[in-house]
C-alpha cells in the first residue's frame, strides 16, 4: 500500500473506532514535522496560518488554491502522519469543488474539510459572513464525493451559519451535508460551553462530529478529553503554531536589538540545539542516501575520503554541531 493510501486508511479506522483525533495546526512544512515529533497522530493545515505565513494577511479568502494545495503537498511530503487540510470554501462552485478535491487528494491529503461560506470568505469567528444556500452547498459536497478516487479520503461539510440563521438553521444544513454524503460535519462558531455540548449531541447519519478547539483552554476551561468524552470525532488546533511561532520571534528580536548581544538561547531553552534541529529537518536520512547513493569518486572528490562522515564531523573544523550557529 502506498504511503497516502495507508495514511488515509489509518485515519479513517481511528475516526470509525470512536477514537478522537487531536491535530495541531501546522502552516508549513517545518510546523508540521514538529508536531509530528512531538507524537501527534494527525496534522490540520490551518488556512488562516497558512495564509498568515505566506501573505502576512489575515483570513478573508485571500489565498489561492494553487498556494494551499502547494503548501500541503510540501506538508505531506515532509511527515509520515495523516493530514487533514483546510480547503475554504472550495475555491469557487461544484466544479471548483471537484477539481479541488482532486488536487488535494494528489498532493497526500487524508481528509479535507470546507464551508458553506460564500467567496470571498472570512475567518469562522470572523463578523461580515455570507453564505451560499444549502442546496448549492449540497451540490458541493456531492461534487466532492463524487471526484475522489480513494474511498478512505475524507470529506468534513462546515457549516457557518450559526451567526445568521442560528443553531437551528446551522444544524439543518449539516444534517443536508451529511445526506449528501460527507464523512464528517462541523459546526463552525460555538459562542460556550452550551453550545460545544449541544453541537456533540447532534447526530447526522453516518457522518462524524467534527470541532475546532483553538479557544477552549484559555476561553471555557475544557481539556482535550473533556472534549473527547462528549463524542467529537477530530478535534482541531488551527492556531497553536502560527501564533506561538511569532511571538518567539518577536522576544528575541527585540532582545537582540536592545542589547547586541547573541545570548546562548539554546542554554536558555529558547533555542532548538543545532543537532536538534538537524534531526528536525532529517539530516540523518541525507547522510544514509549519500552514503549508499553517492559514487565512491563523488564522496572523495567532497570529503577527501570514501565513506560520508558521522554527524558529528559534517560541518567544518572548529564549529560545535551542537550550538555554534547561536554564536554567530
Amino acid at each position: 500500500m502506498k504511503k497516502f493510501e495507508r495514511l488515509r486508511a489509518e485515519l479513517r479506522r481511528k475516526i470509525d473506532s470512536g477514537e478522537m483525533v487531536v491535530a495541531l495546526g501546522a502552516h508549513d512544512a517545518l510546523s508540521a514535522r514538529v508536531f509530528e515529533v512531538a507524537g501527534y497522530d494527525a496534522v490540520y493545515m490551518t488556512g488562516h496560518g497558512v495564509g498568515a505565513s505566506m501573505l502576512a494577511w489575515s483570513d478573508v479568502g485571500l489565498t489561492t488554491m494553487t498556494e494551499m494545495v502547494s503548501t500541503a503537498r510540501n506538508i505531506c511530503n515532509a511527515i509520515d502522519v495523516p493530514l487533514i487540510a483546510d480547503m475554504d470554501t472550495g475555491y469557487g462552485n461544484a466544479v471548483n469543488v471537484a477539481r479541488a478535491i482532486r488536487e488535494y487528494e494528489q498532493a497526500g491529503v487524508a481528509m479535507v474539510q470546507f464551508e458553506d461560506q460564500a467567496m470571498p470568505k472570512k475567518c469562522g469567528f470572523m463578523k461580515g459572513k455570507a453564505l451560499v444556500s444549502k442546496e448549492e452547498m449540497v451540490g458541493k459536497v456531492r461534487a466532492a464525493v463524487a471526484a475522489r478516487e480513494d474511498p478512505n479520503f475524507m470529506i468534513c461539510a462546515r457549516s457557518d451559519a450559526r451567526a445568521m440563521e442560528g443553531a437551528e438553521g446551522m444544524y439543518d444544513r449539516l444534517e443536508a451535508y451529511a445526506e449528501a454524503g460527507a464523512d464528517l460535519v462541523y459546526a463552525e462558531a460555538p459562542t460556550n460551553v452550551d453550545d460545544i455540548r449541544a453541537d456533540a449531541m447532534r447526530k447526522y447519519g453516518k457522518a462524524k462530529n467534527y470541532l475546532i478547539g483553538a479557544w477552549l483552554g484559555p476561553r471555557y476551561g475544557l481539556t482535550i478529553d473533556d472534549v473527547r468524552k462528549m463524542g467529537y470525532s477530530v478535534m482541531i488546533l488551527p492556531e497553536i503554531g502560527f501564533t506561538v511561532v511569532p511571538k518567539g520571534l518577536y522576544d528575541v528580536a527585540v532582545e537582540l536589538k536592545k542589547t547586541g548581544v547573541y545570548p546562548d538561547f539554546v542554554a536558555q531553552g529558547r533555542q532548538m540545539a543545532w543537532k536538534d534541529v538537524q534531526e528536525l529537518i532529517r539530516l540523518p536520512e541525507i547522510q544514509q542516501m549519500e552514503t549508499d547513493y553517492l559514487a565512491a569518486e563523488v564522496k572523495k572528490q567532497r570529503w577527501e575520503s570514501e565513506g560520508v562522515p558521522k554527524a558529528e564531523s559534517y560541518y567544518i573544523d572548529g564549529m560545535d554541531e551542537s550550538t555554534a550557529p547561536s554564536k554567530g
